[in-house]
């Protein structure tokens, strides 16, 4: 066999076991669904649940409050180099599972990551540095004396 088609045979067998976690996912959500309205009937047995508001569910990406300031502290002081926002936003994506591949979740992380290590700058926490012409920042524990050009600045690069 190919190594092409024993990879997708692979990965076919990976979203067919994704699939009936789902299934049964999906399964024991209406079972908890009609043991909820079975027991709300208790209460109230004429109650019509049809127009029952809907409560949306998060988004995957959604973090508990300073869950991504620890990840990136951590990171970090993992790190022997410093690291760019992009590299940093694609560690939290590959840590929680999401689709590193998708640019407009890539780009909304990024967003959200180099918002947390401007406030972590902002707490001395941490340094940045312009990593290329075009803005791009890289990222560094602070330390007492630190190299000089190692600045604030916003997230994009601009200002000092």
């Amino acid at each position: 066999m190919k190594p092409v088609v024993h990879g997708l045979i692979s990965k076919r067998a990976e979203v067919v076991g994704k699939i009936e976690a789902l299934q049964a996912q999906l399964a024991q959500c209406l079972a908890d669904l009609d043991s909820l309205d079975r027991t709300i009937r208790i209460f109230e047995p004429d109650i019509d649940l049809t127009d029952a508001p809907v409560k949306p569910v998060p988004p995957a990406n959604a973090a508990f409050r300073g869950e991504v300031q620890r990840f990136l502290l951590n990171t970090l002081r993992k790190s022997d180099v410093a690291l760019t926002t992009h590299d940093l936003a694609r560690s939290i994506m590959e840590a929680r599972g999401l689709n590193t591949a998708d640019k407009a979740l890539l780009k909304l992380i990024s967003q959200r990551t180099g918002h947390s290590l401007g406030k972590l700058r902002s707490q001395g926490f941490i340094a940045s540095q312009k990593a290329n012409a075009g803005g791009l920042l890289r990222w560094q524990l602070s330390r007492k004396g630190q190299a000089e050009d190692w600045h604030g600045g916003w997230r994009n690069g601009s200002g000092s």
